[in-house]
């Protein structure tokens, strides 16, 4: 399967601009999430393996004691595509939703 082409800089702006708790570092989306304990972040990780699954779109994620670390981009593109936006927001609606108590500040 082809992935989809890269984003023009000015919708990925504009993308970023409504969504302020994804930043732009290297041509890769990156958001961190900052749980109230470490099992928290796990839970976190293992609740968004549906996400990665349903889209065949994974994040690279770092885990750490109490803040999880997601960098999304298209390999194959070298940078961000629609995808990595419809599982930024799809990540987004899961901490939104389910871990809105599990979130530290």
């Amino acid at each position: 399967m082809t992935s989809p082409g890269l984003l023009e800089g000015s919708v990925v702006n504009t993308w970023l601009a409504a969504h302020p708790q994804w930043r732009l570092d290297h041509a890769h989306l990156v958001r961190e999430v900052a749980t109230l304990d470490y099992p928290g972040a796990v839970r976190l990780v293992e609740a968004q393996v549906d996400v990665a699954e349903g889209l065949n779109h994974h994040a690279l994620i770092t885990l750490g004691y109490r803040t999880v670390r997601f960098e999304l981009w298209t390999h194959d593109r070298g940078g961000v595509t629609q995808l990595d936006l419809d599982y930024a927001q799809a990540f987004d609606d899961l901490v939104a939703g389910e871990f809105a108590n599990l979130i530290s500040g």
